[in-house]
């Protein structure tokens, strides 16, 4: 459950253009982009963040996870980790550990995968805009907003 090491992850990719990027975007959403020994494993942040949802929590624990994991505060493949950020968005510690340790949104999380592959969608994040464009990976500003625009003006 832990993660890919990051040399094994971009071996044959271009690191560097890859870590520039993610800095840049990062940036523009006012977070510090800190460096990682590992591509992390999400299964455990996305059951996390499944409990807050049917809590009533998720935007809190998906600002919180984002921060945690662009700031390098927290590891969110780490328990231990996504319970004190569970915490800290409001959410009972006991209850919340207990469904990271069961797996029990792992299901869930299987069907969205499932879900997500069927549509071409292979990438984390990737944004469906008006169900007609698929944006995949971390991407500038810019380019959402010009699916935006593209949305509210056809050509």
């Amino acid at each position: 459950m832990e993660g890919i090491p990051r040399e094994v992850y971009f071996r044959g990719r271009r690191l560097e253009r890859a870590e520039e990027h993610l800095r840049s975007i990062a940036a523009d959403a006012g977070l510090e982009l800190r460096h990682r020994d590992v591509i992390i494993n999400s299964r455990r942040a996305l059951g996390a963040a499944e409990f807050a949802r049917e809590r009533g929590r998720f935007d809190e624990m998906h600002h919180a996870l984002f921060q945690a994991h662009w700031e390098g505060s927290g590891k969110l493949e780490n328990v231990d980790d996504l319970v004190r950020i569970g915490t800290a968005v409001g959410l009972d510690a006991a209850e919340l550990r207990t469904a990271i340790d069961q797996g029990r949104y792992a299901d869930l999380i299987d069907e969205h995968r499932r879900i997500a592959s069927s549509v071409g969608i292979d990438a984390i994040p990737a944004h469906i805009f008006g169900r007609r464009y698929l944006v995949l990976g971390a991407q500038p500003y810019e380019v959402l907003k010009q699916v935006v625009d593209r949305l509210h003006h056809p050509d």
